[in-house]
């Protein structure tokens, strides 16, 4: 009597590491895990189940008023063009960020920057309202804002772009700006707490490079082999 009450709901998408989040943050710890750990078991072995990826970047404005951060933008693609040569499916990937000119730039990355090397058609890269409702094995959360928060302070937009990965949630922010952020701070704090879960950009980036070029190579090699049989 007078008491409010307590639904509990059980998740069946995200890796109990992904949901642990939300279920903090927004559902007060009355999430319930439908799933285990091992039904969510890495798609790759350098890859981690959680990771804060600091960038050194800038976020800038358009006239139409959305923000966009370049540095942010070229860690991203490099990220996924690494996963697909790593043998993950395009299909498998989604990239999702708070600003409509972060989600162009990050398109125009993709279709630029060696993409007949890449399969990179099906990785769907949107605004965090267009995700509503999907979900892919990785996402790439793009956080853009260095300076002030924005967008990315909404709880509700933050509920669902921390909630569409199965897999593995790699977020790619500025780690000064977001760790004065109440909500993101948390965020942070779980991602220290997981293995390789905070890392510097530019301290992962050799390994992406590295991945890369071995690809590239190999991709070379086999275009010229094609050529050579024709």
């Amino acid at each position: 009597m007078g008491h409010e009450p307590i639904v509990l709901r059980t998740q069946y998408r995200c890796h109990p590491a992904l949901s642990a989040i939300a279920n903090e943050l927004f559902y007060g710890g009355h999430l319930i895990d439908g799933i285990s750990q091992g039904d969510r078991a890495p798609l790759l072995e350098w890859l981690p189940t959680l990771c804060f990826y600091s960038v050194h970047g800038m976020e800038q404005i358009e006239r139409d008023n959305s923000f966009y951060n370049m540095a942010e933008a070229h860690f991203t693609v490099k990220l996924i063009q690494s996963l697909i040569a790593s043998g993950i499916e395009g299909a498998d990937i989604g990239v999702i960020t708070l600003y409509k000119s972060q989600m162009f730039k990050i398109q125009n990355l993709l279709s630029g920057v060696h993409s007949e090397a890449f399969e990179v058609k099906p990785v769907q890269v949107s605004t965090v309202d267009a995700f509503q409702g999907a979900e892919r094995e990785i996402i790439v959360l793009s956080c853009v804002r260095t300076r002030h928060f924005g967008f990315i302070d909404s709880e509700r937009r933050m509920n669902v772009a921390l909630t569409r990965a199965k897999r593995h949630l790699l977020i790619v922010g500025s780690l000064p700006c977001l760790s004065r952020n109440r909500l993101w701070g948390r965020v942070i704090h779980h991602c220290r707490g997981w293995e390789n879960g905070l890392q510097h950009a530019s301290q992962c980036e050799q390994q992406l490079n590295d991945i890369l070029k071995s690809y590239l190579e190999n991709w070379e090699e086999e275009k010229q082999r094609k050529k050579k049989e024709k």
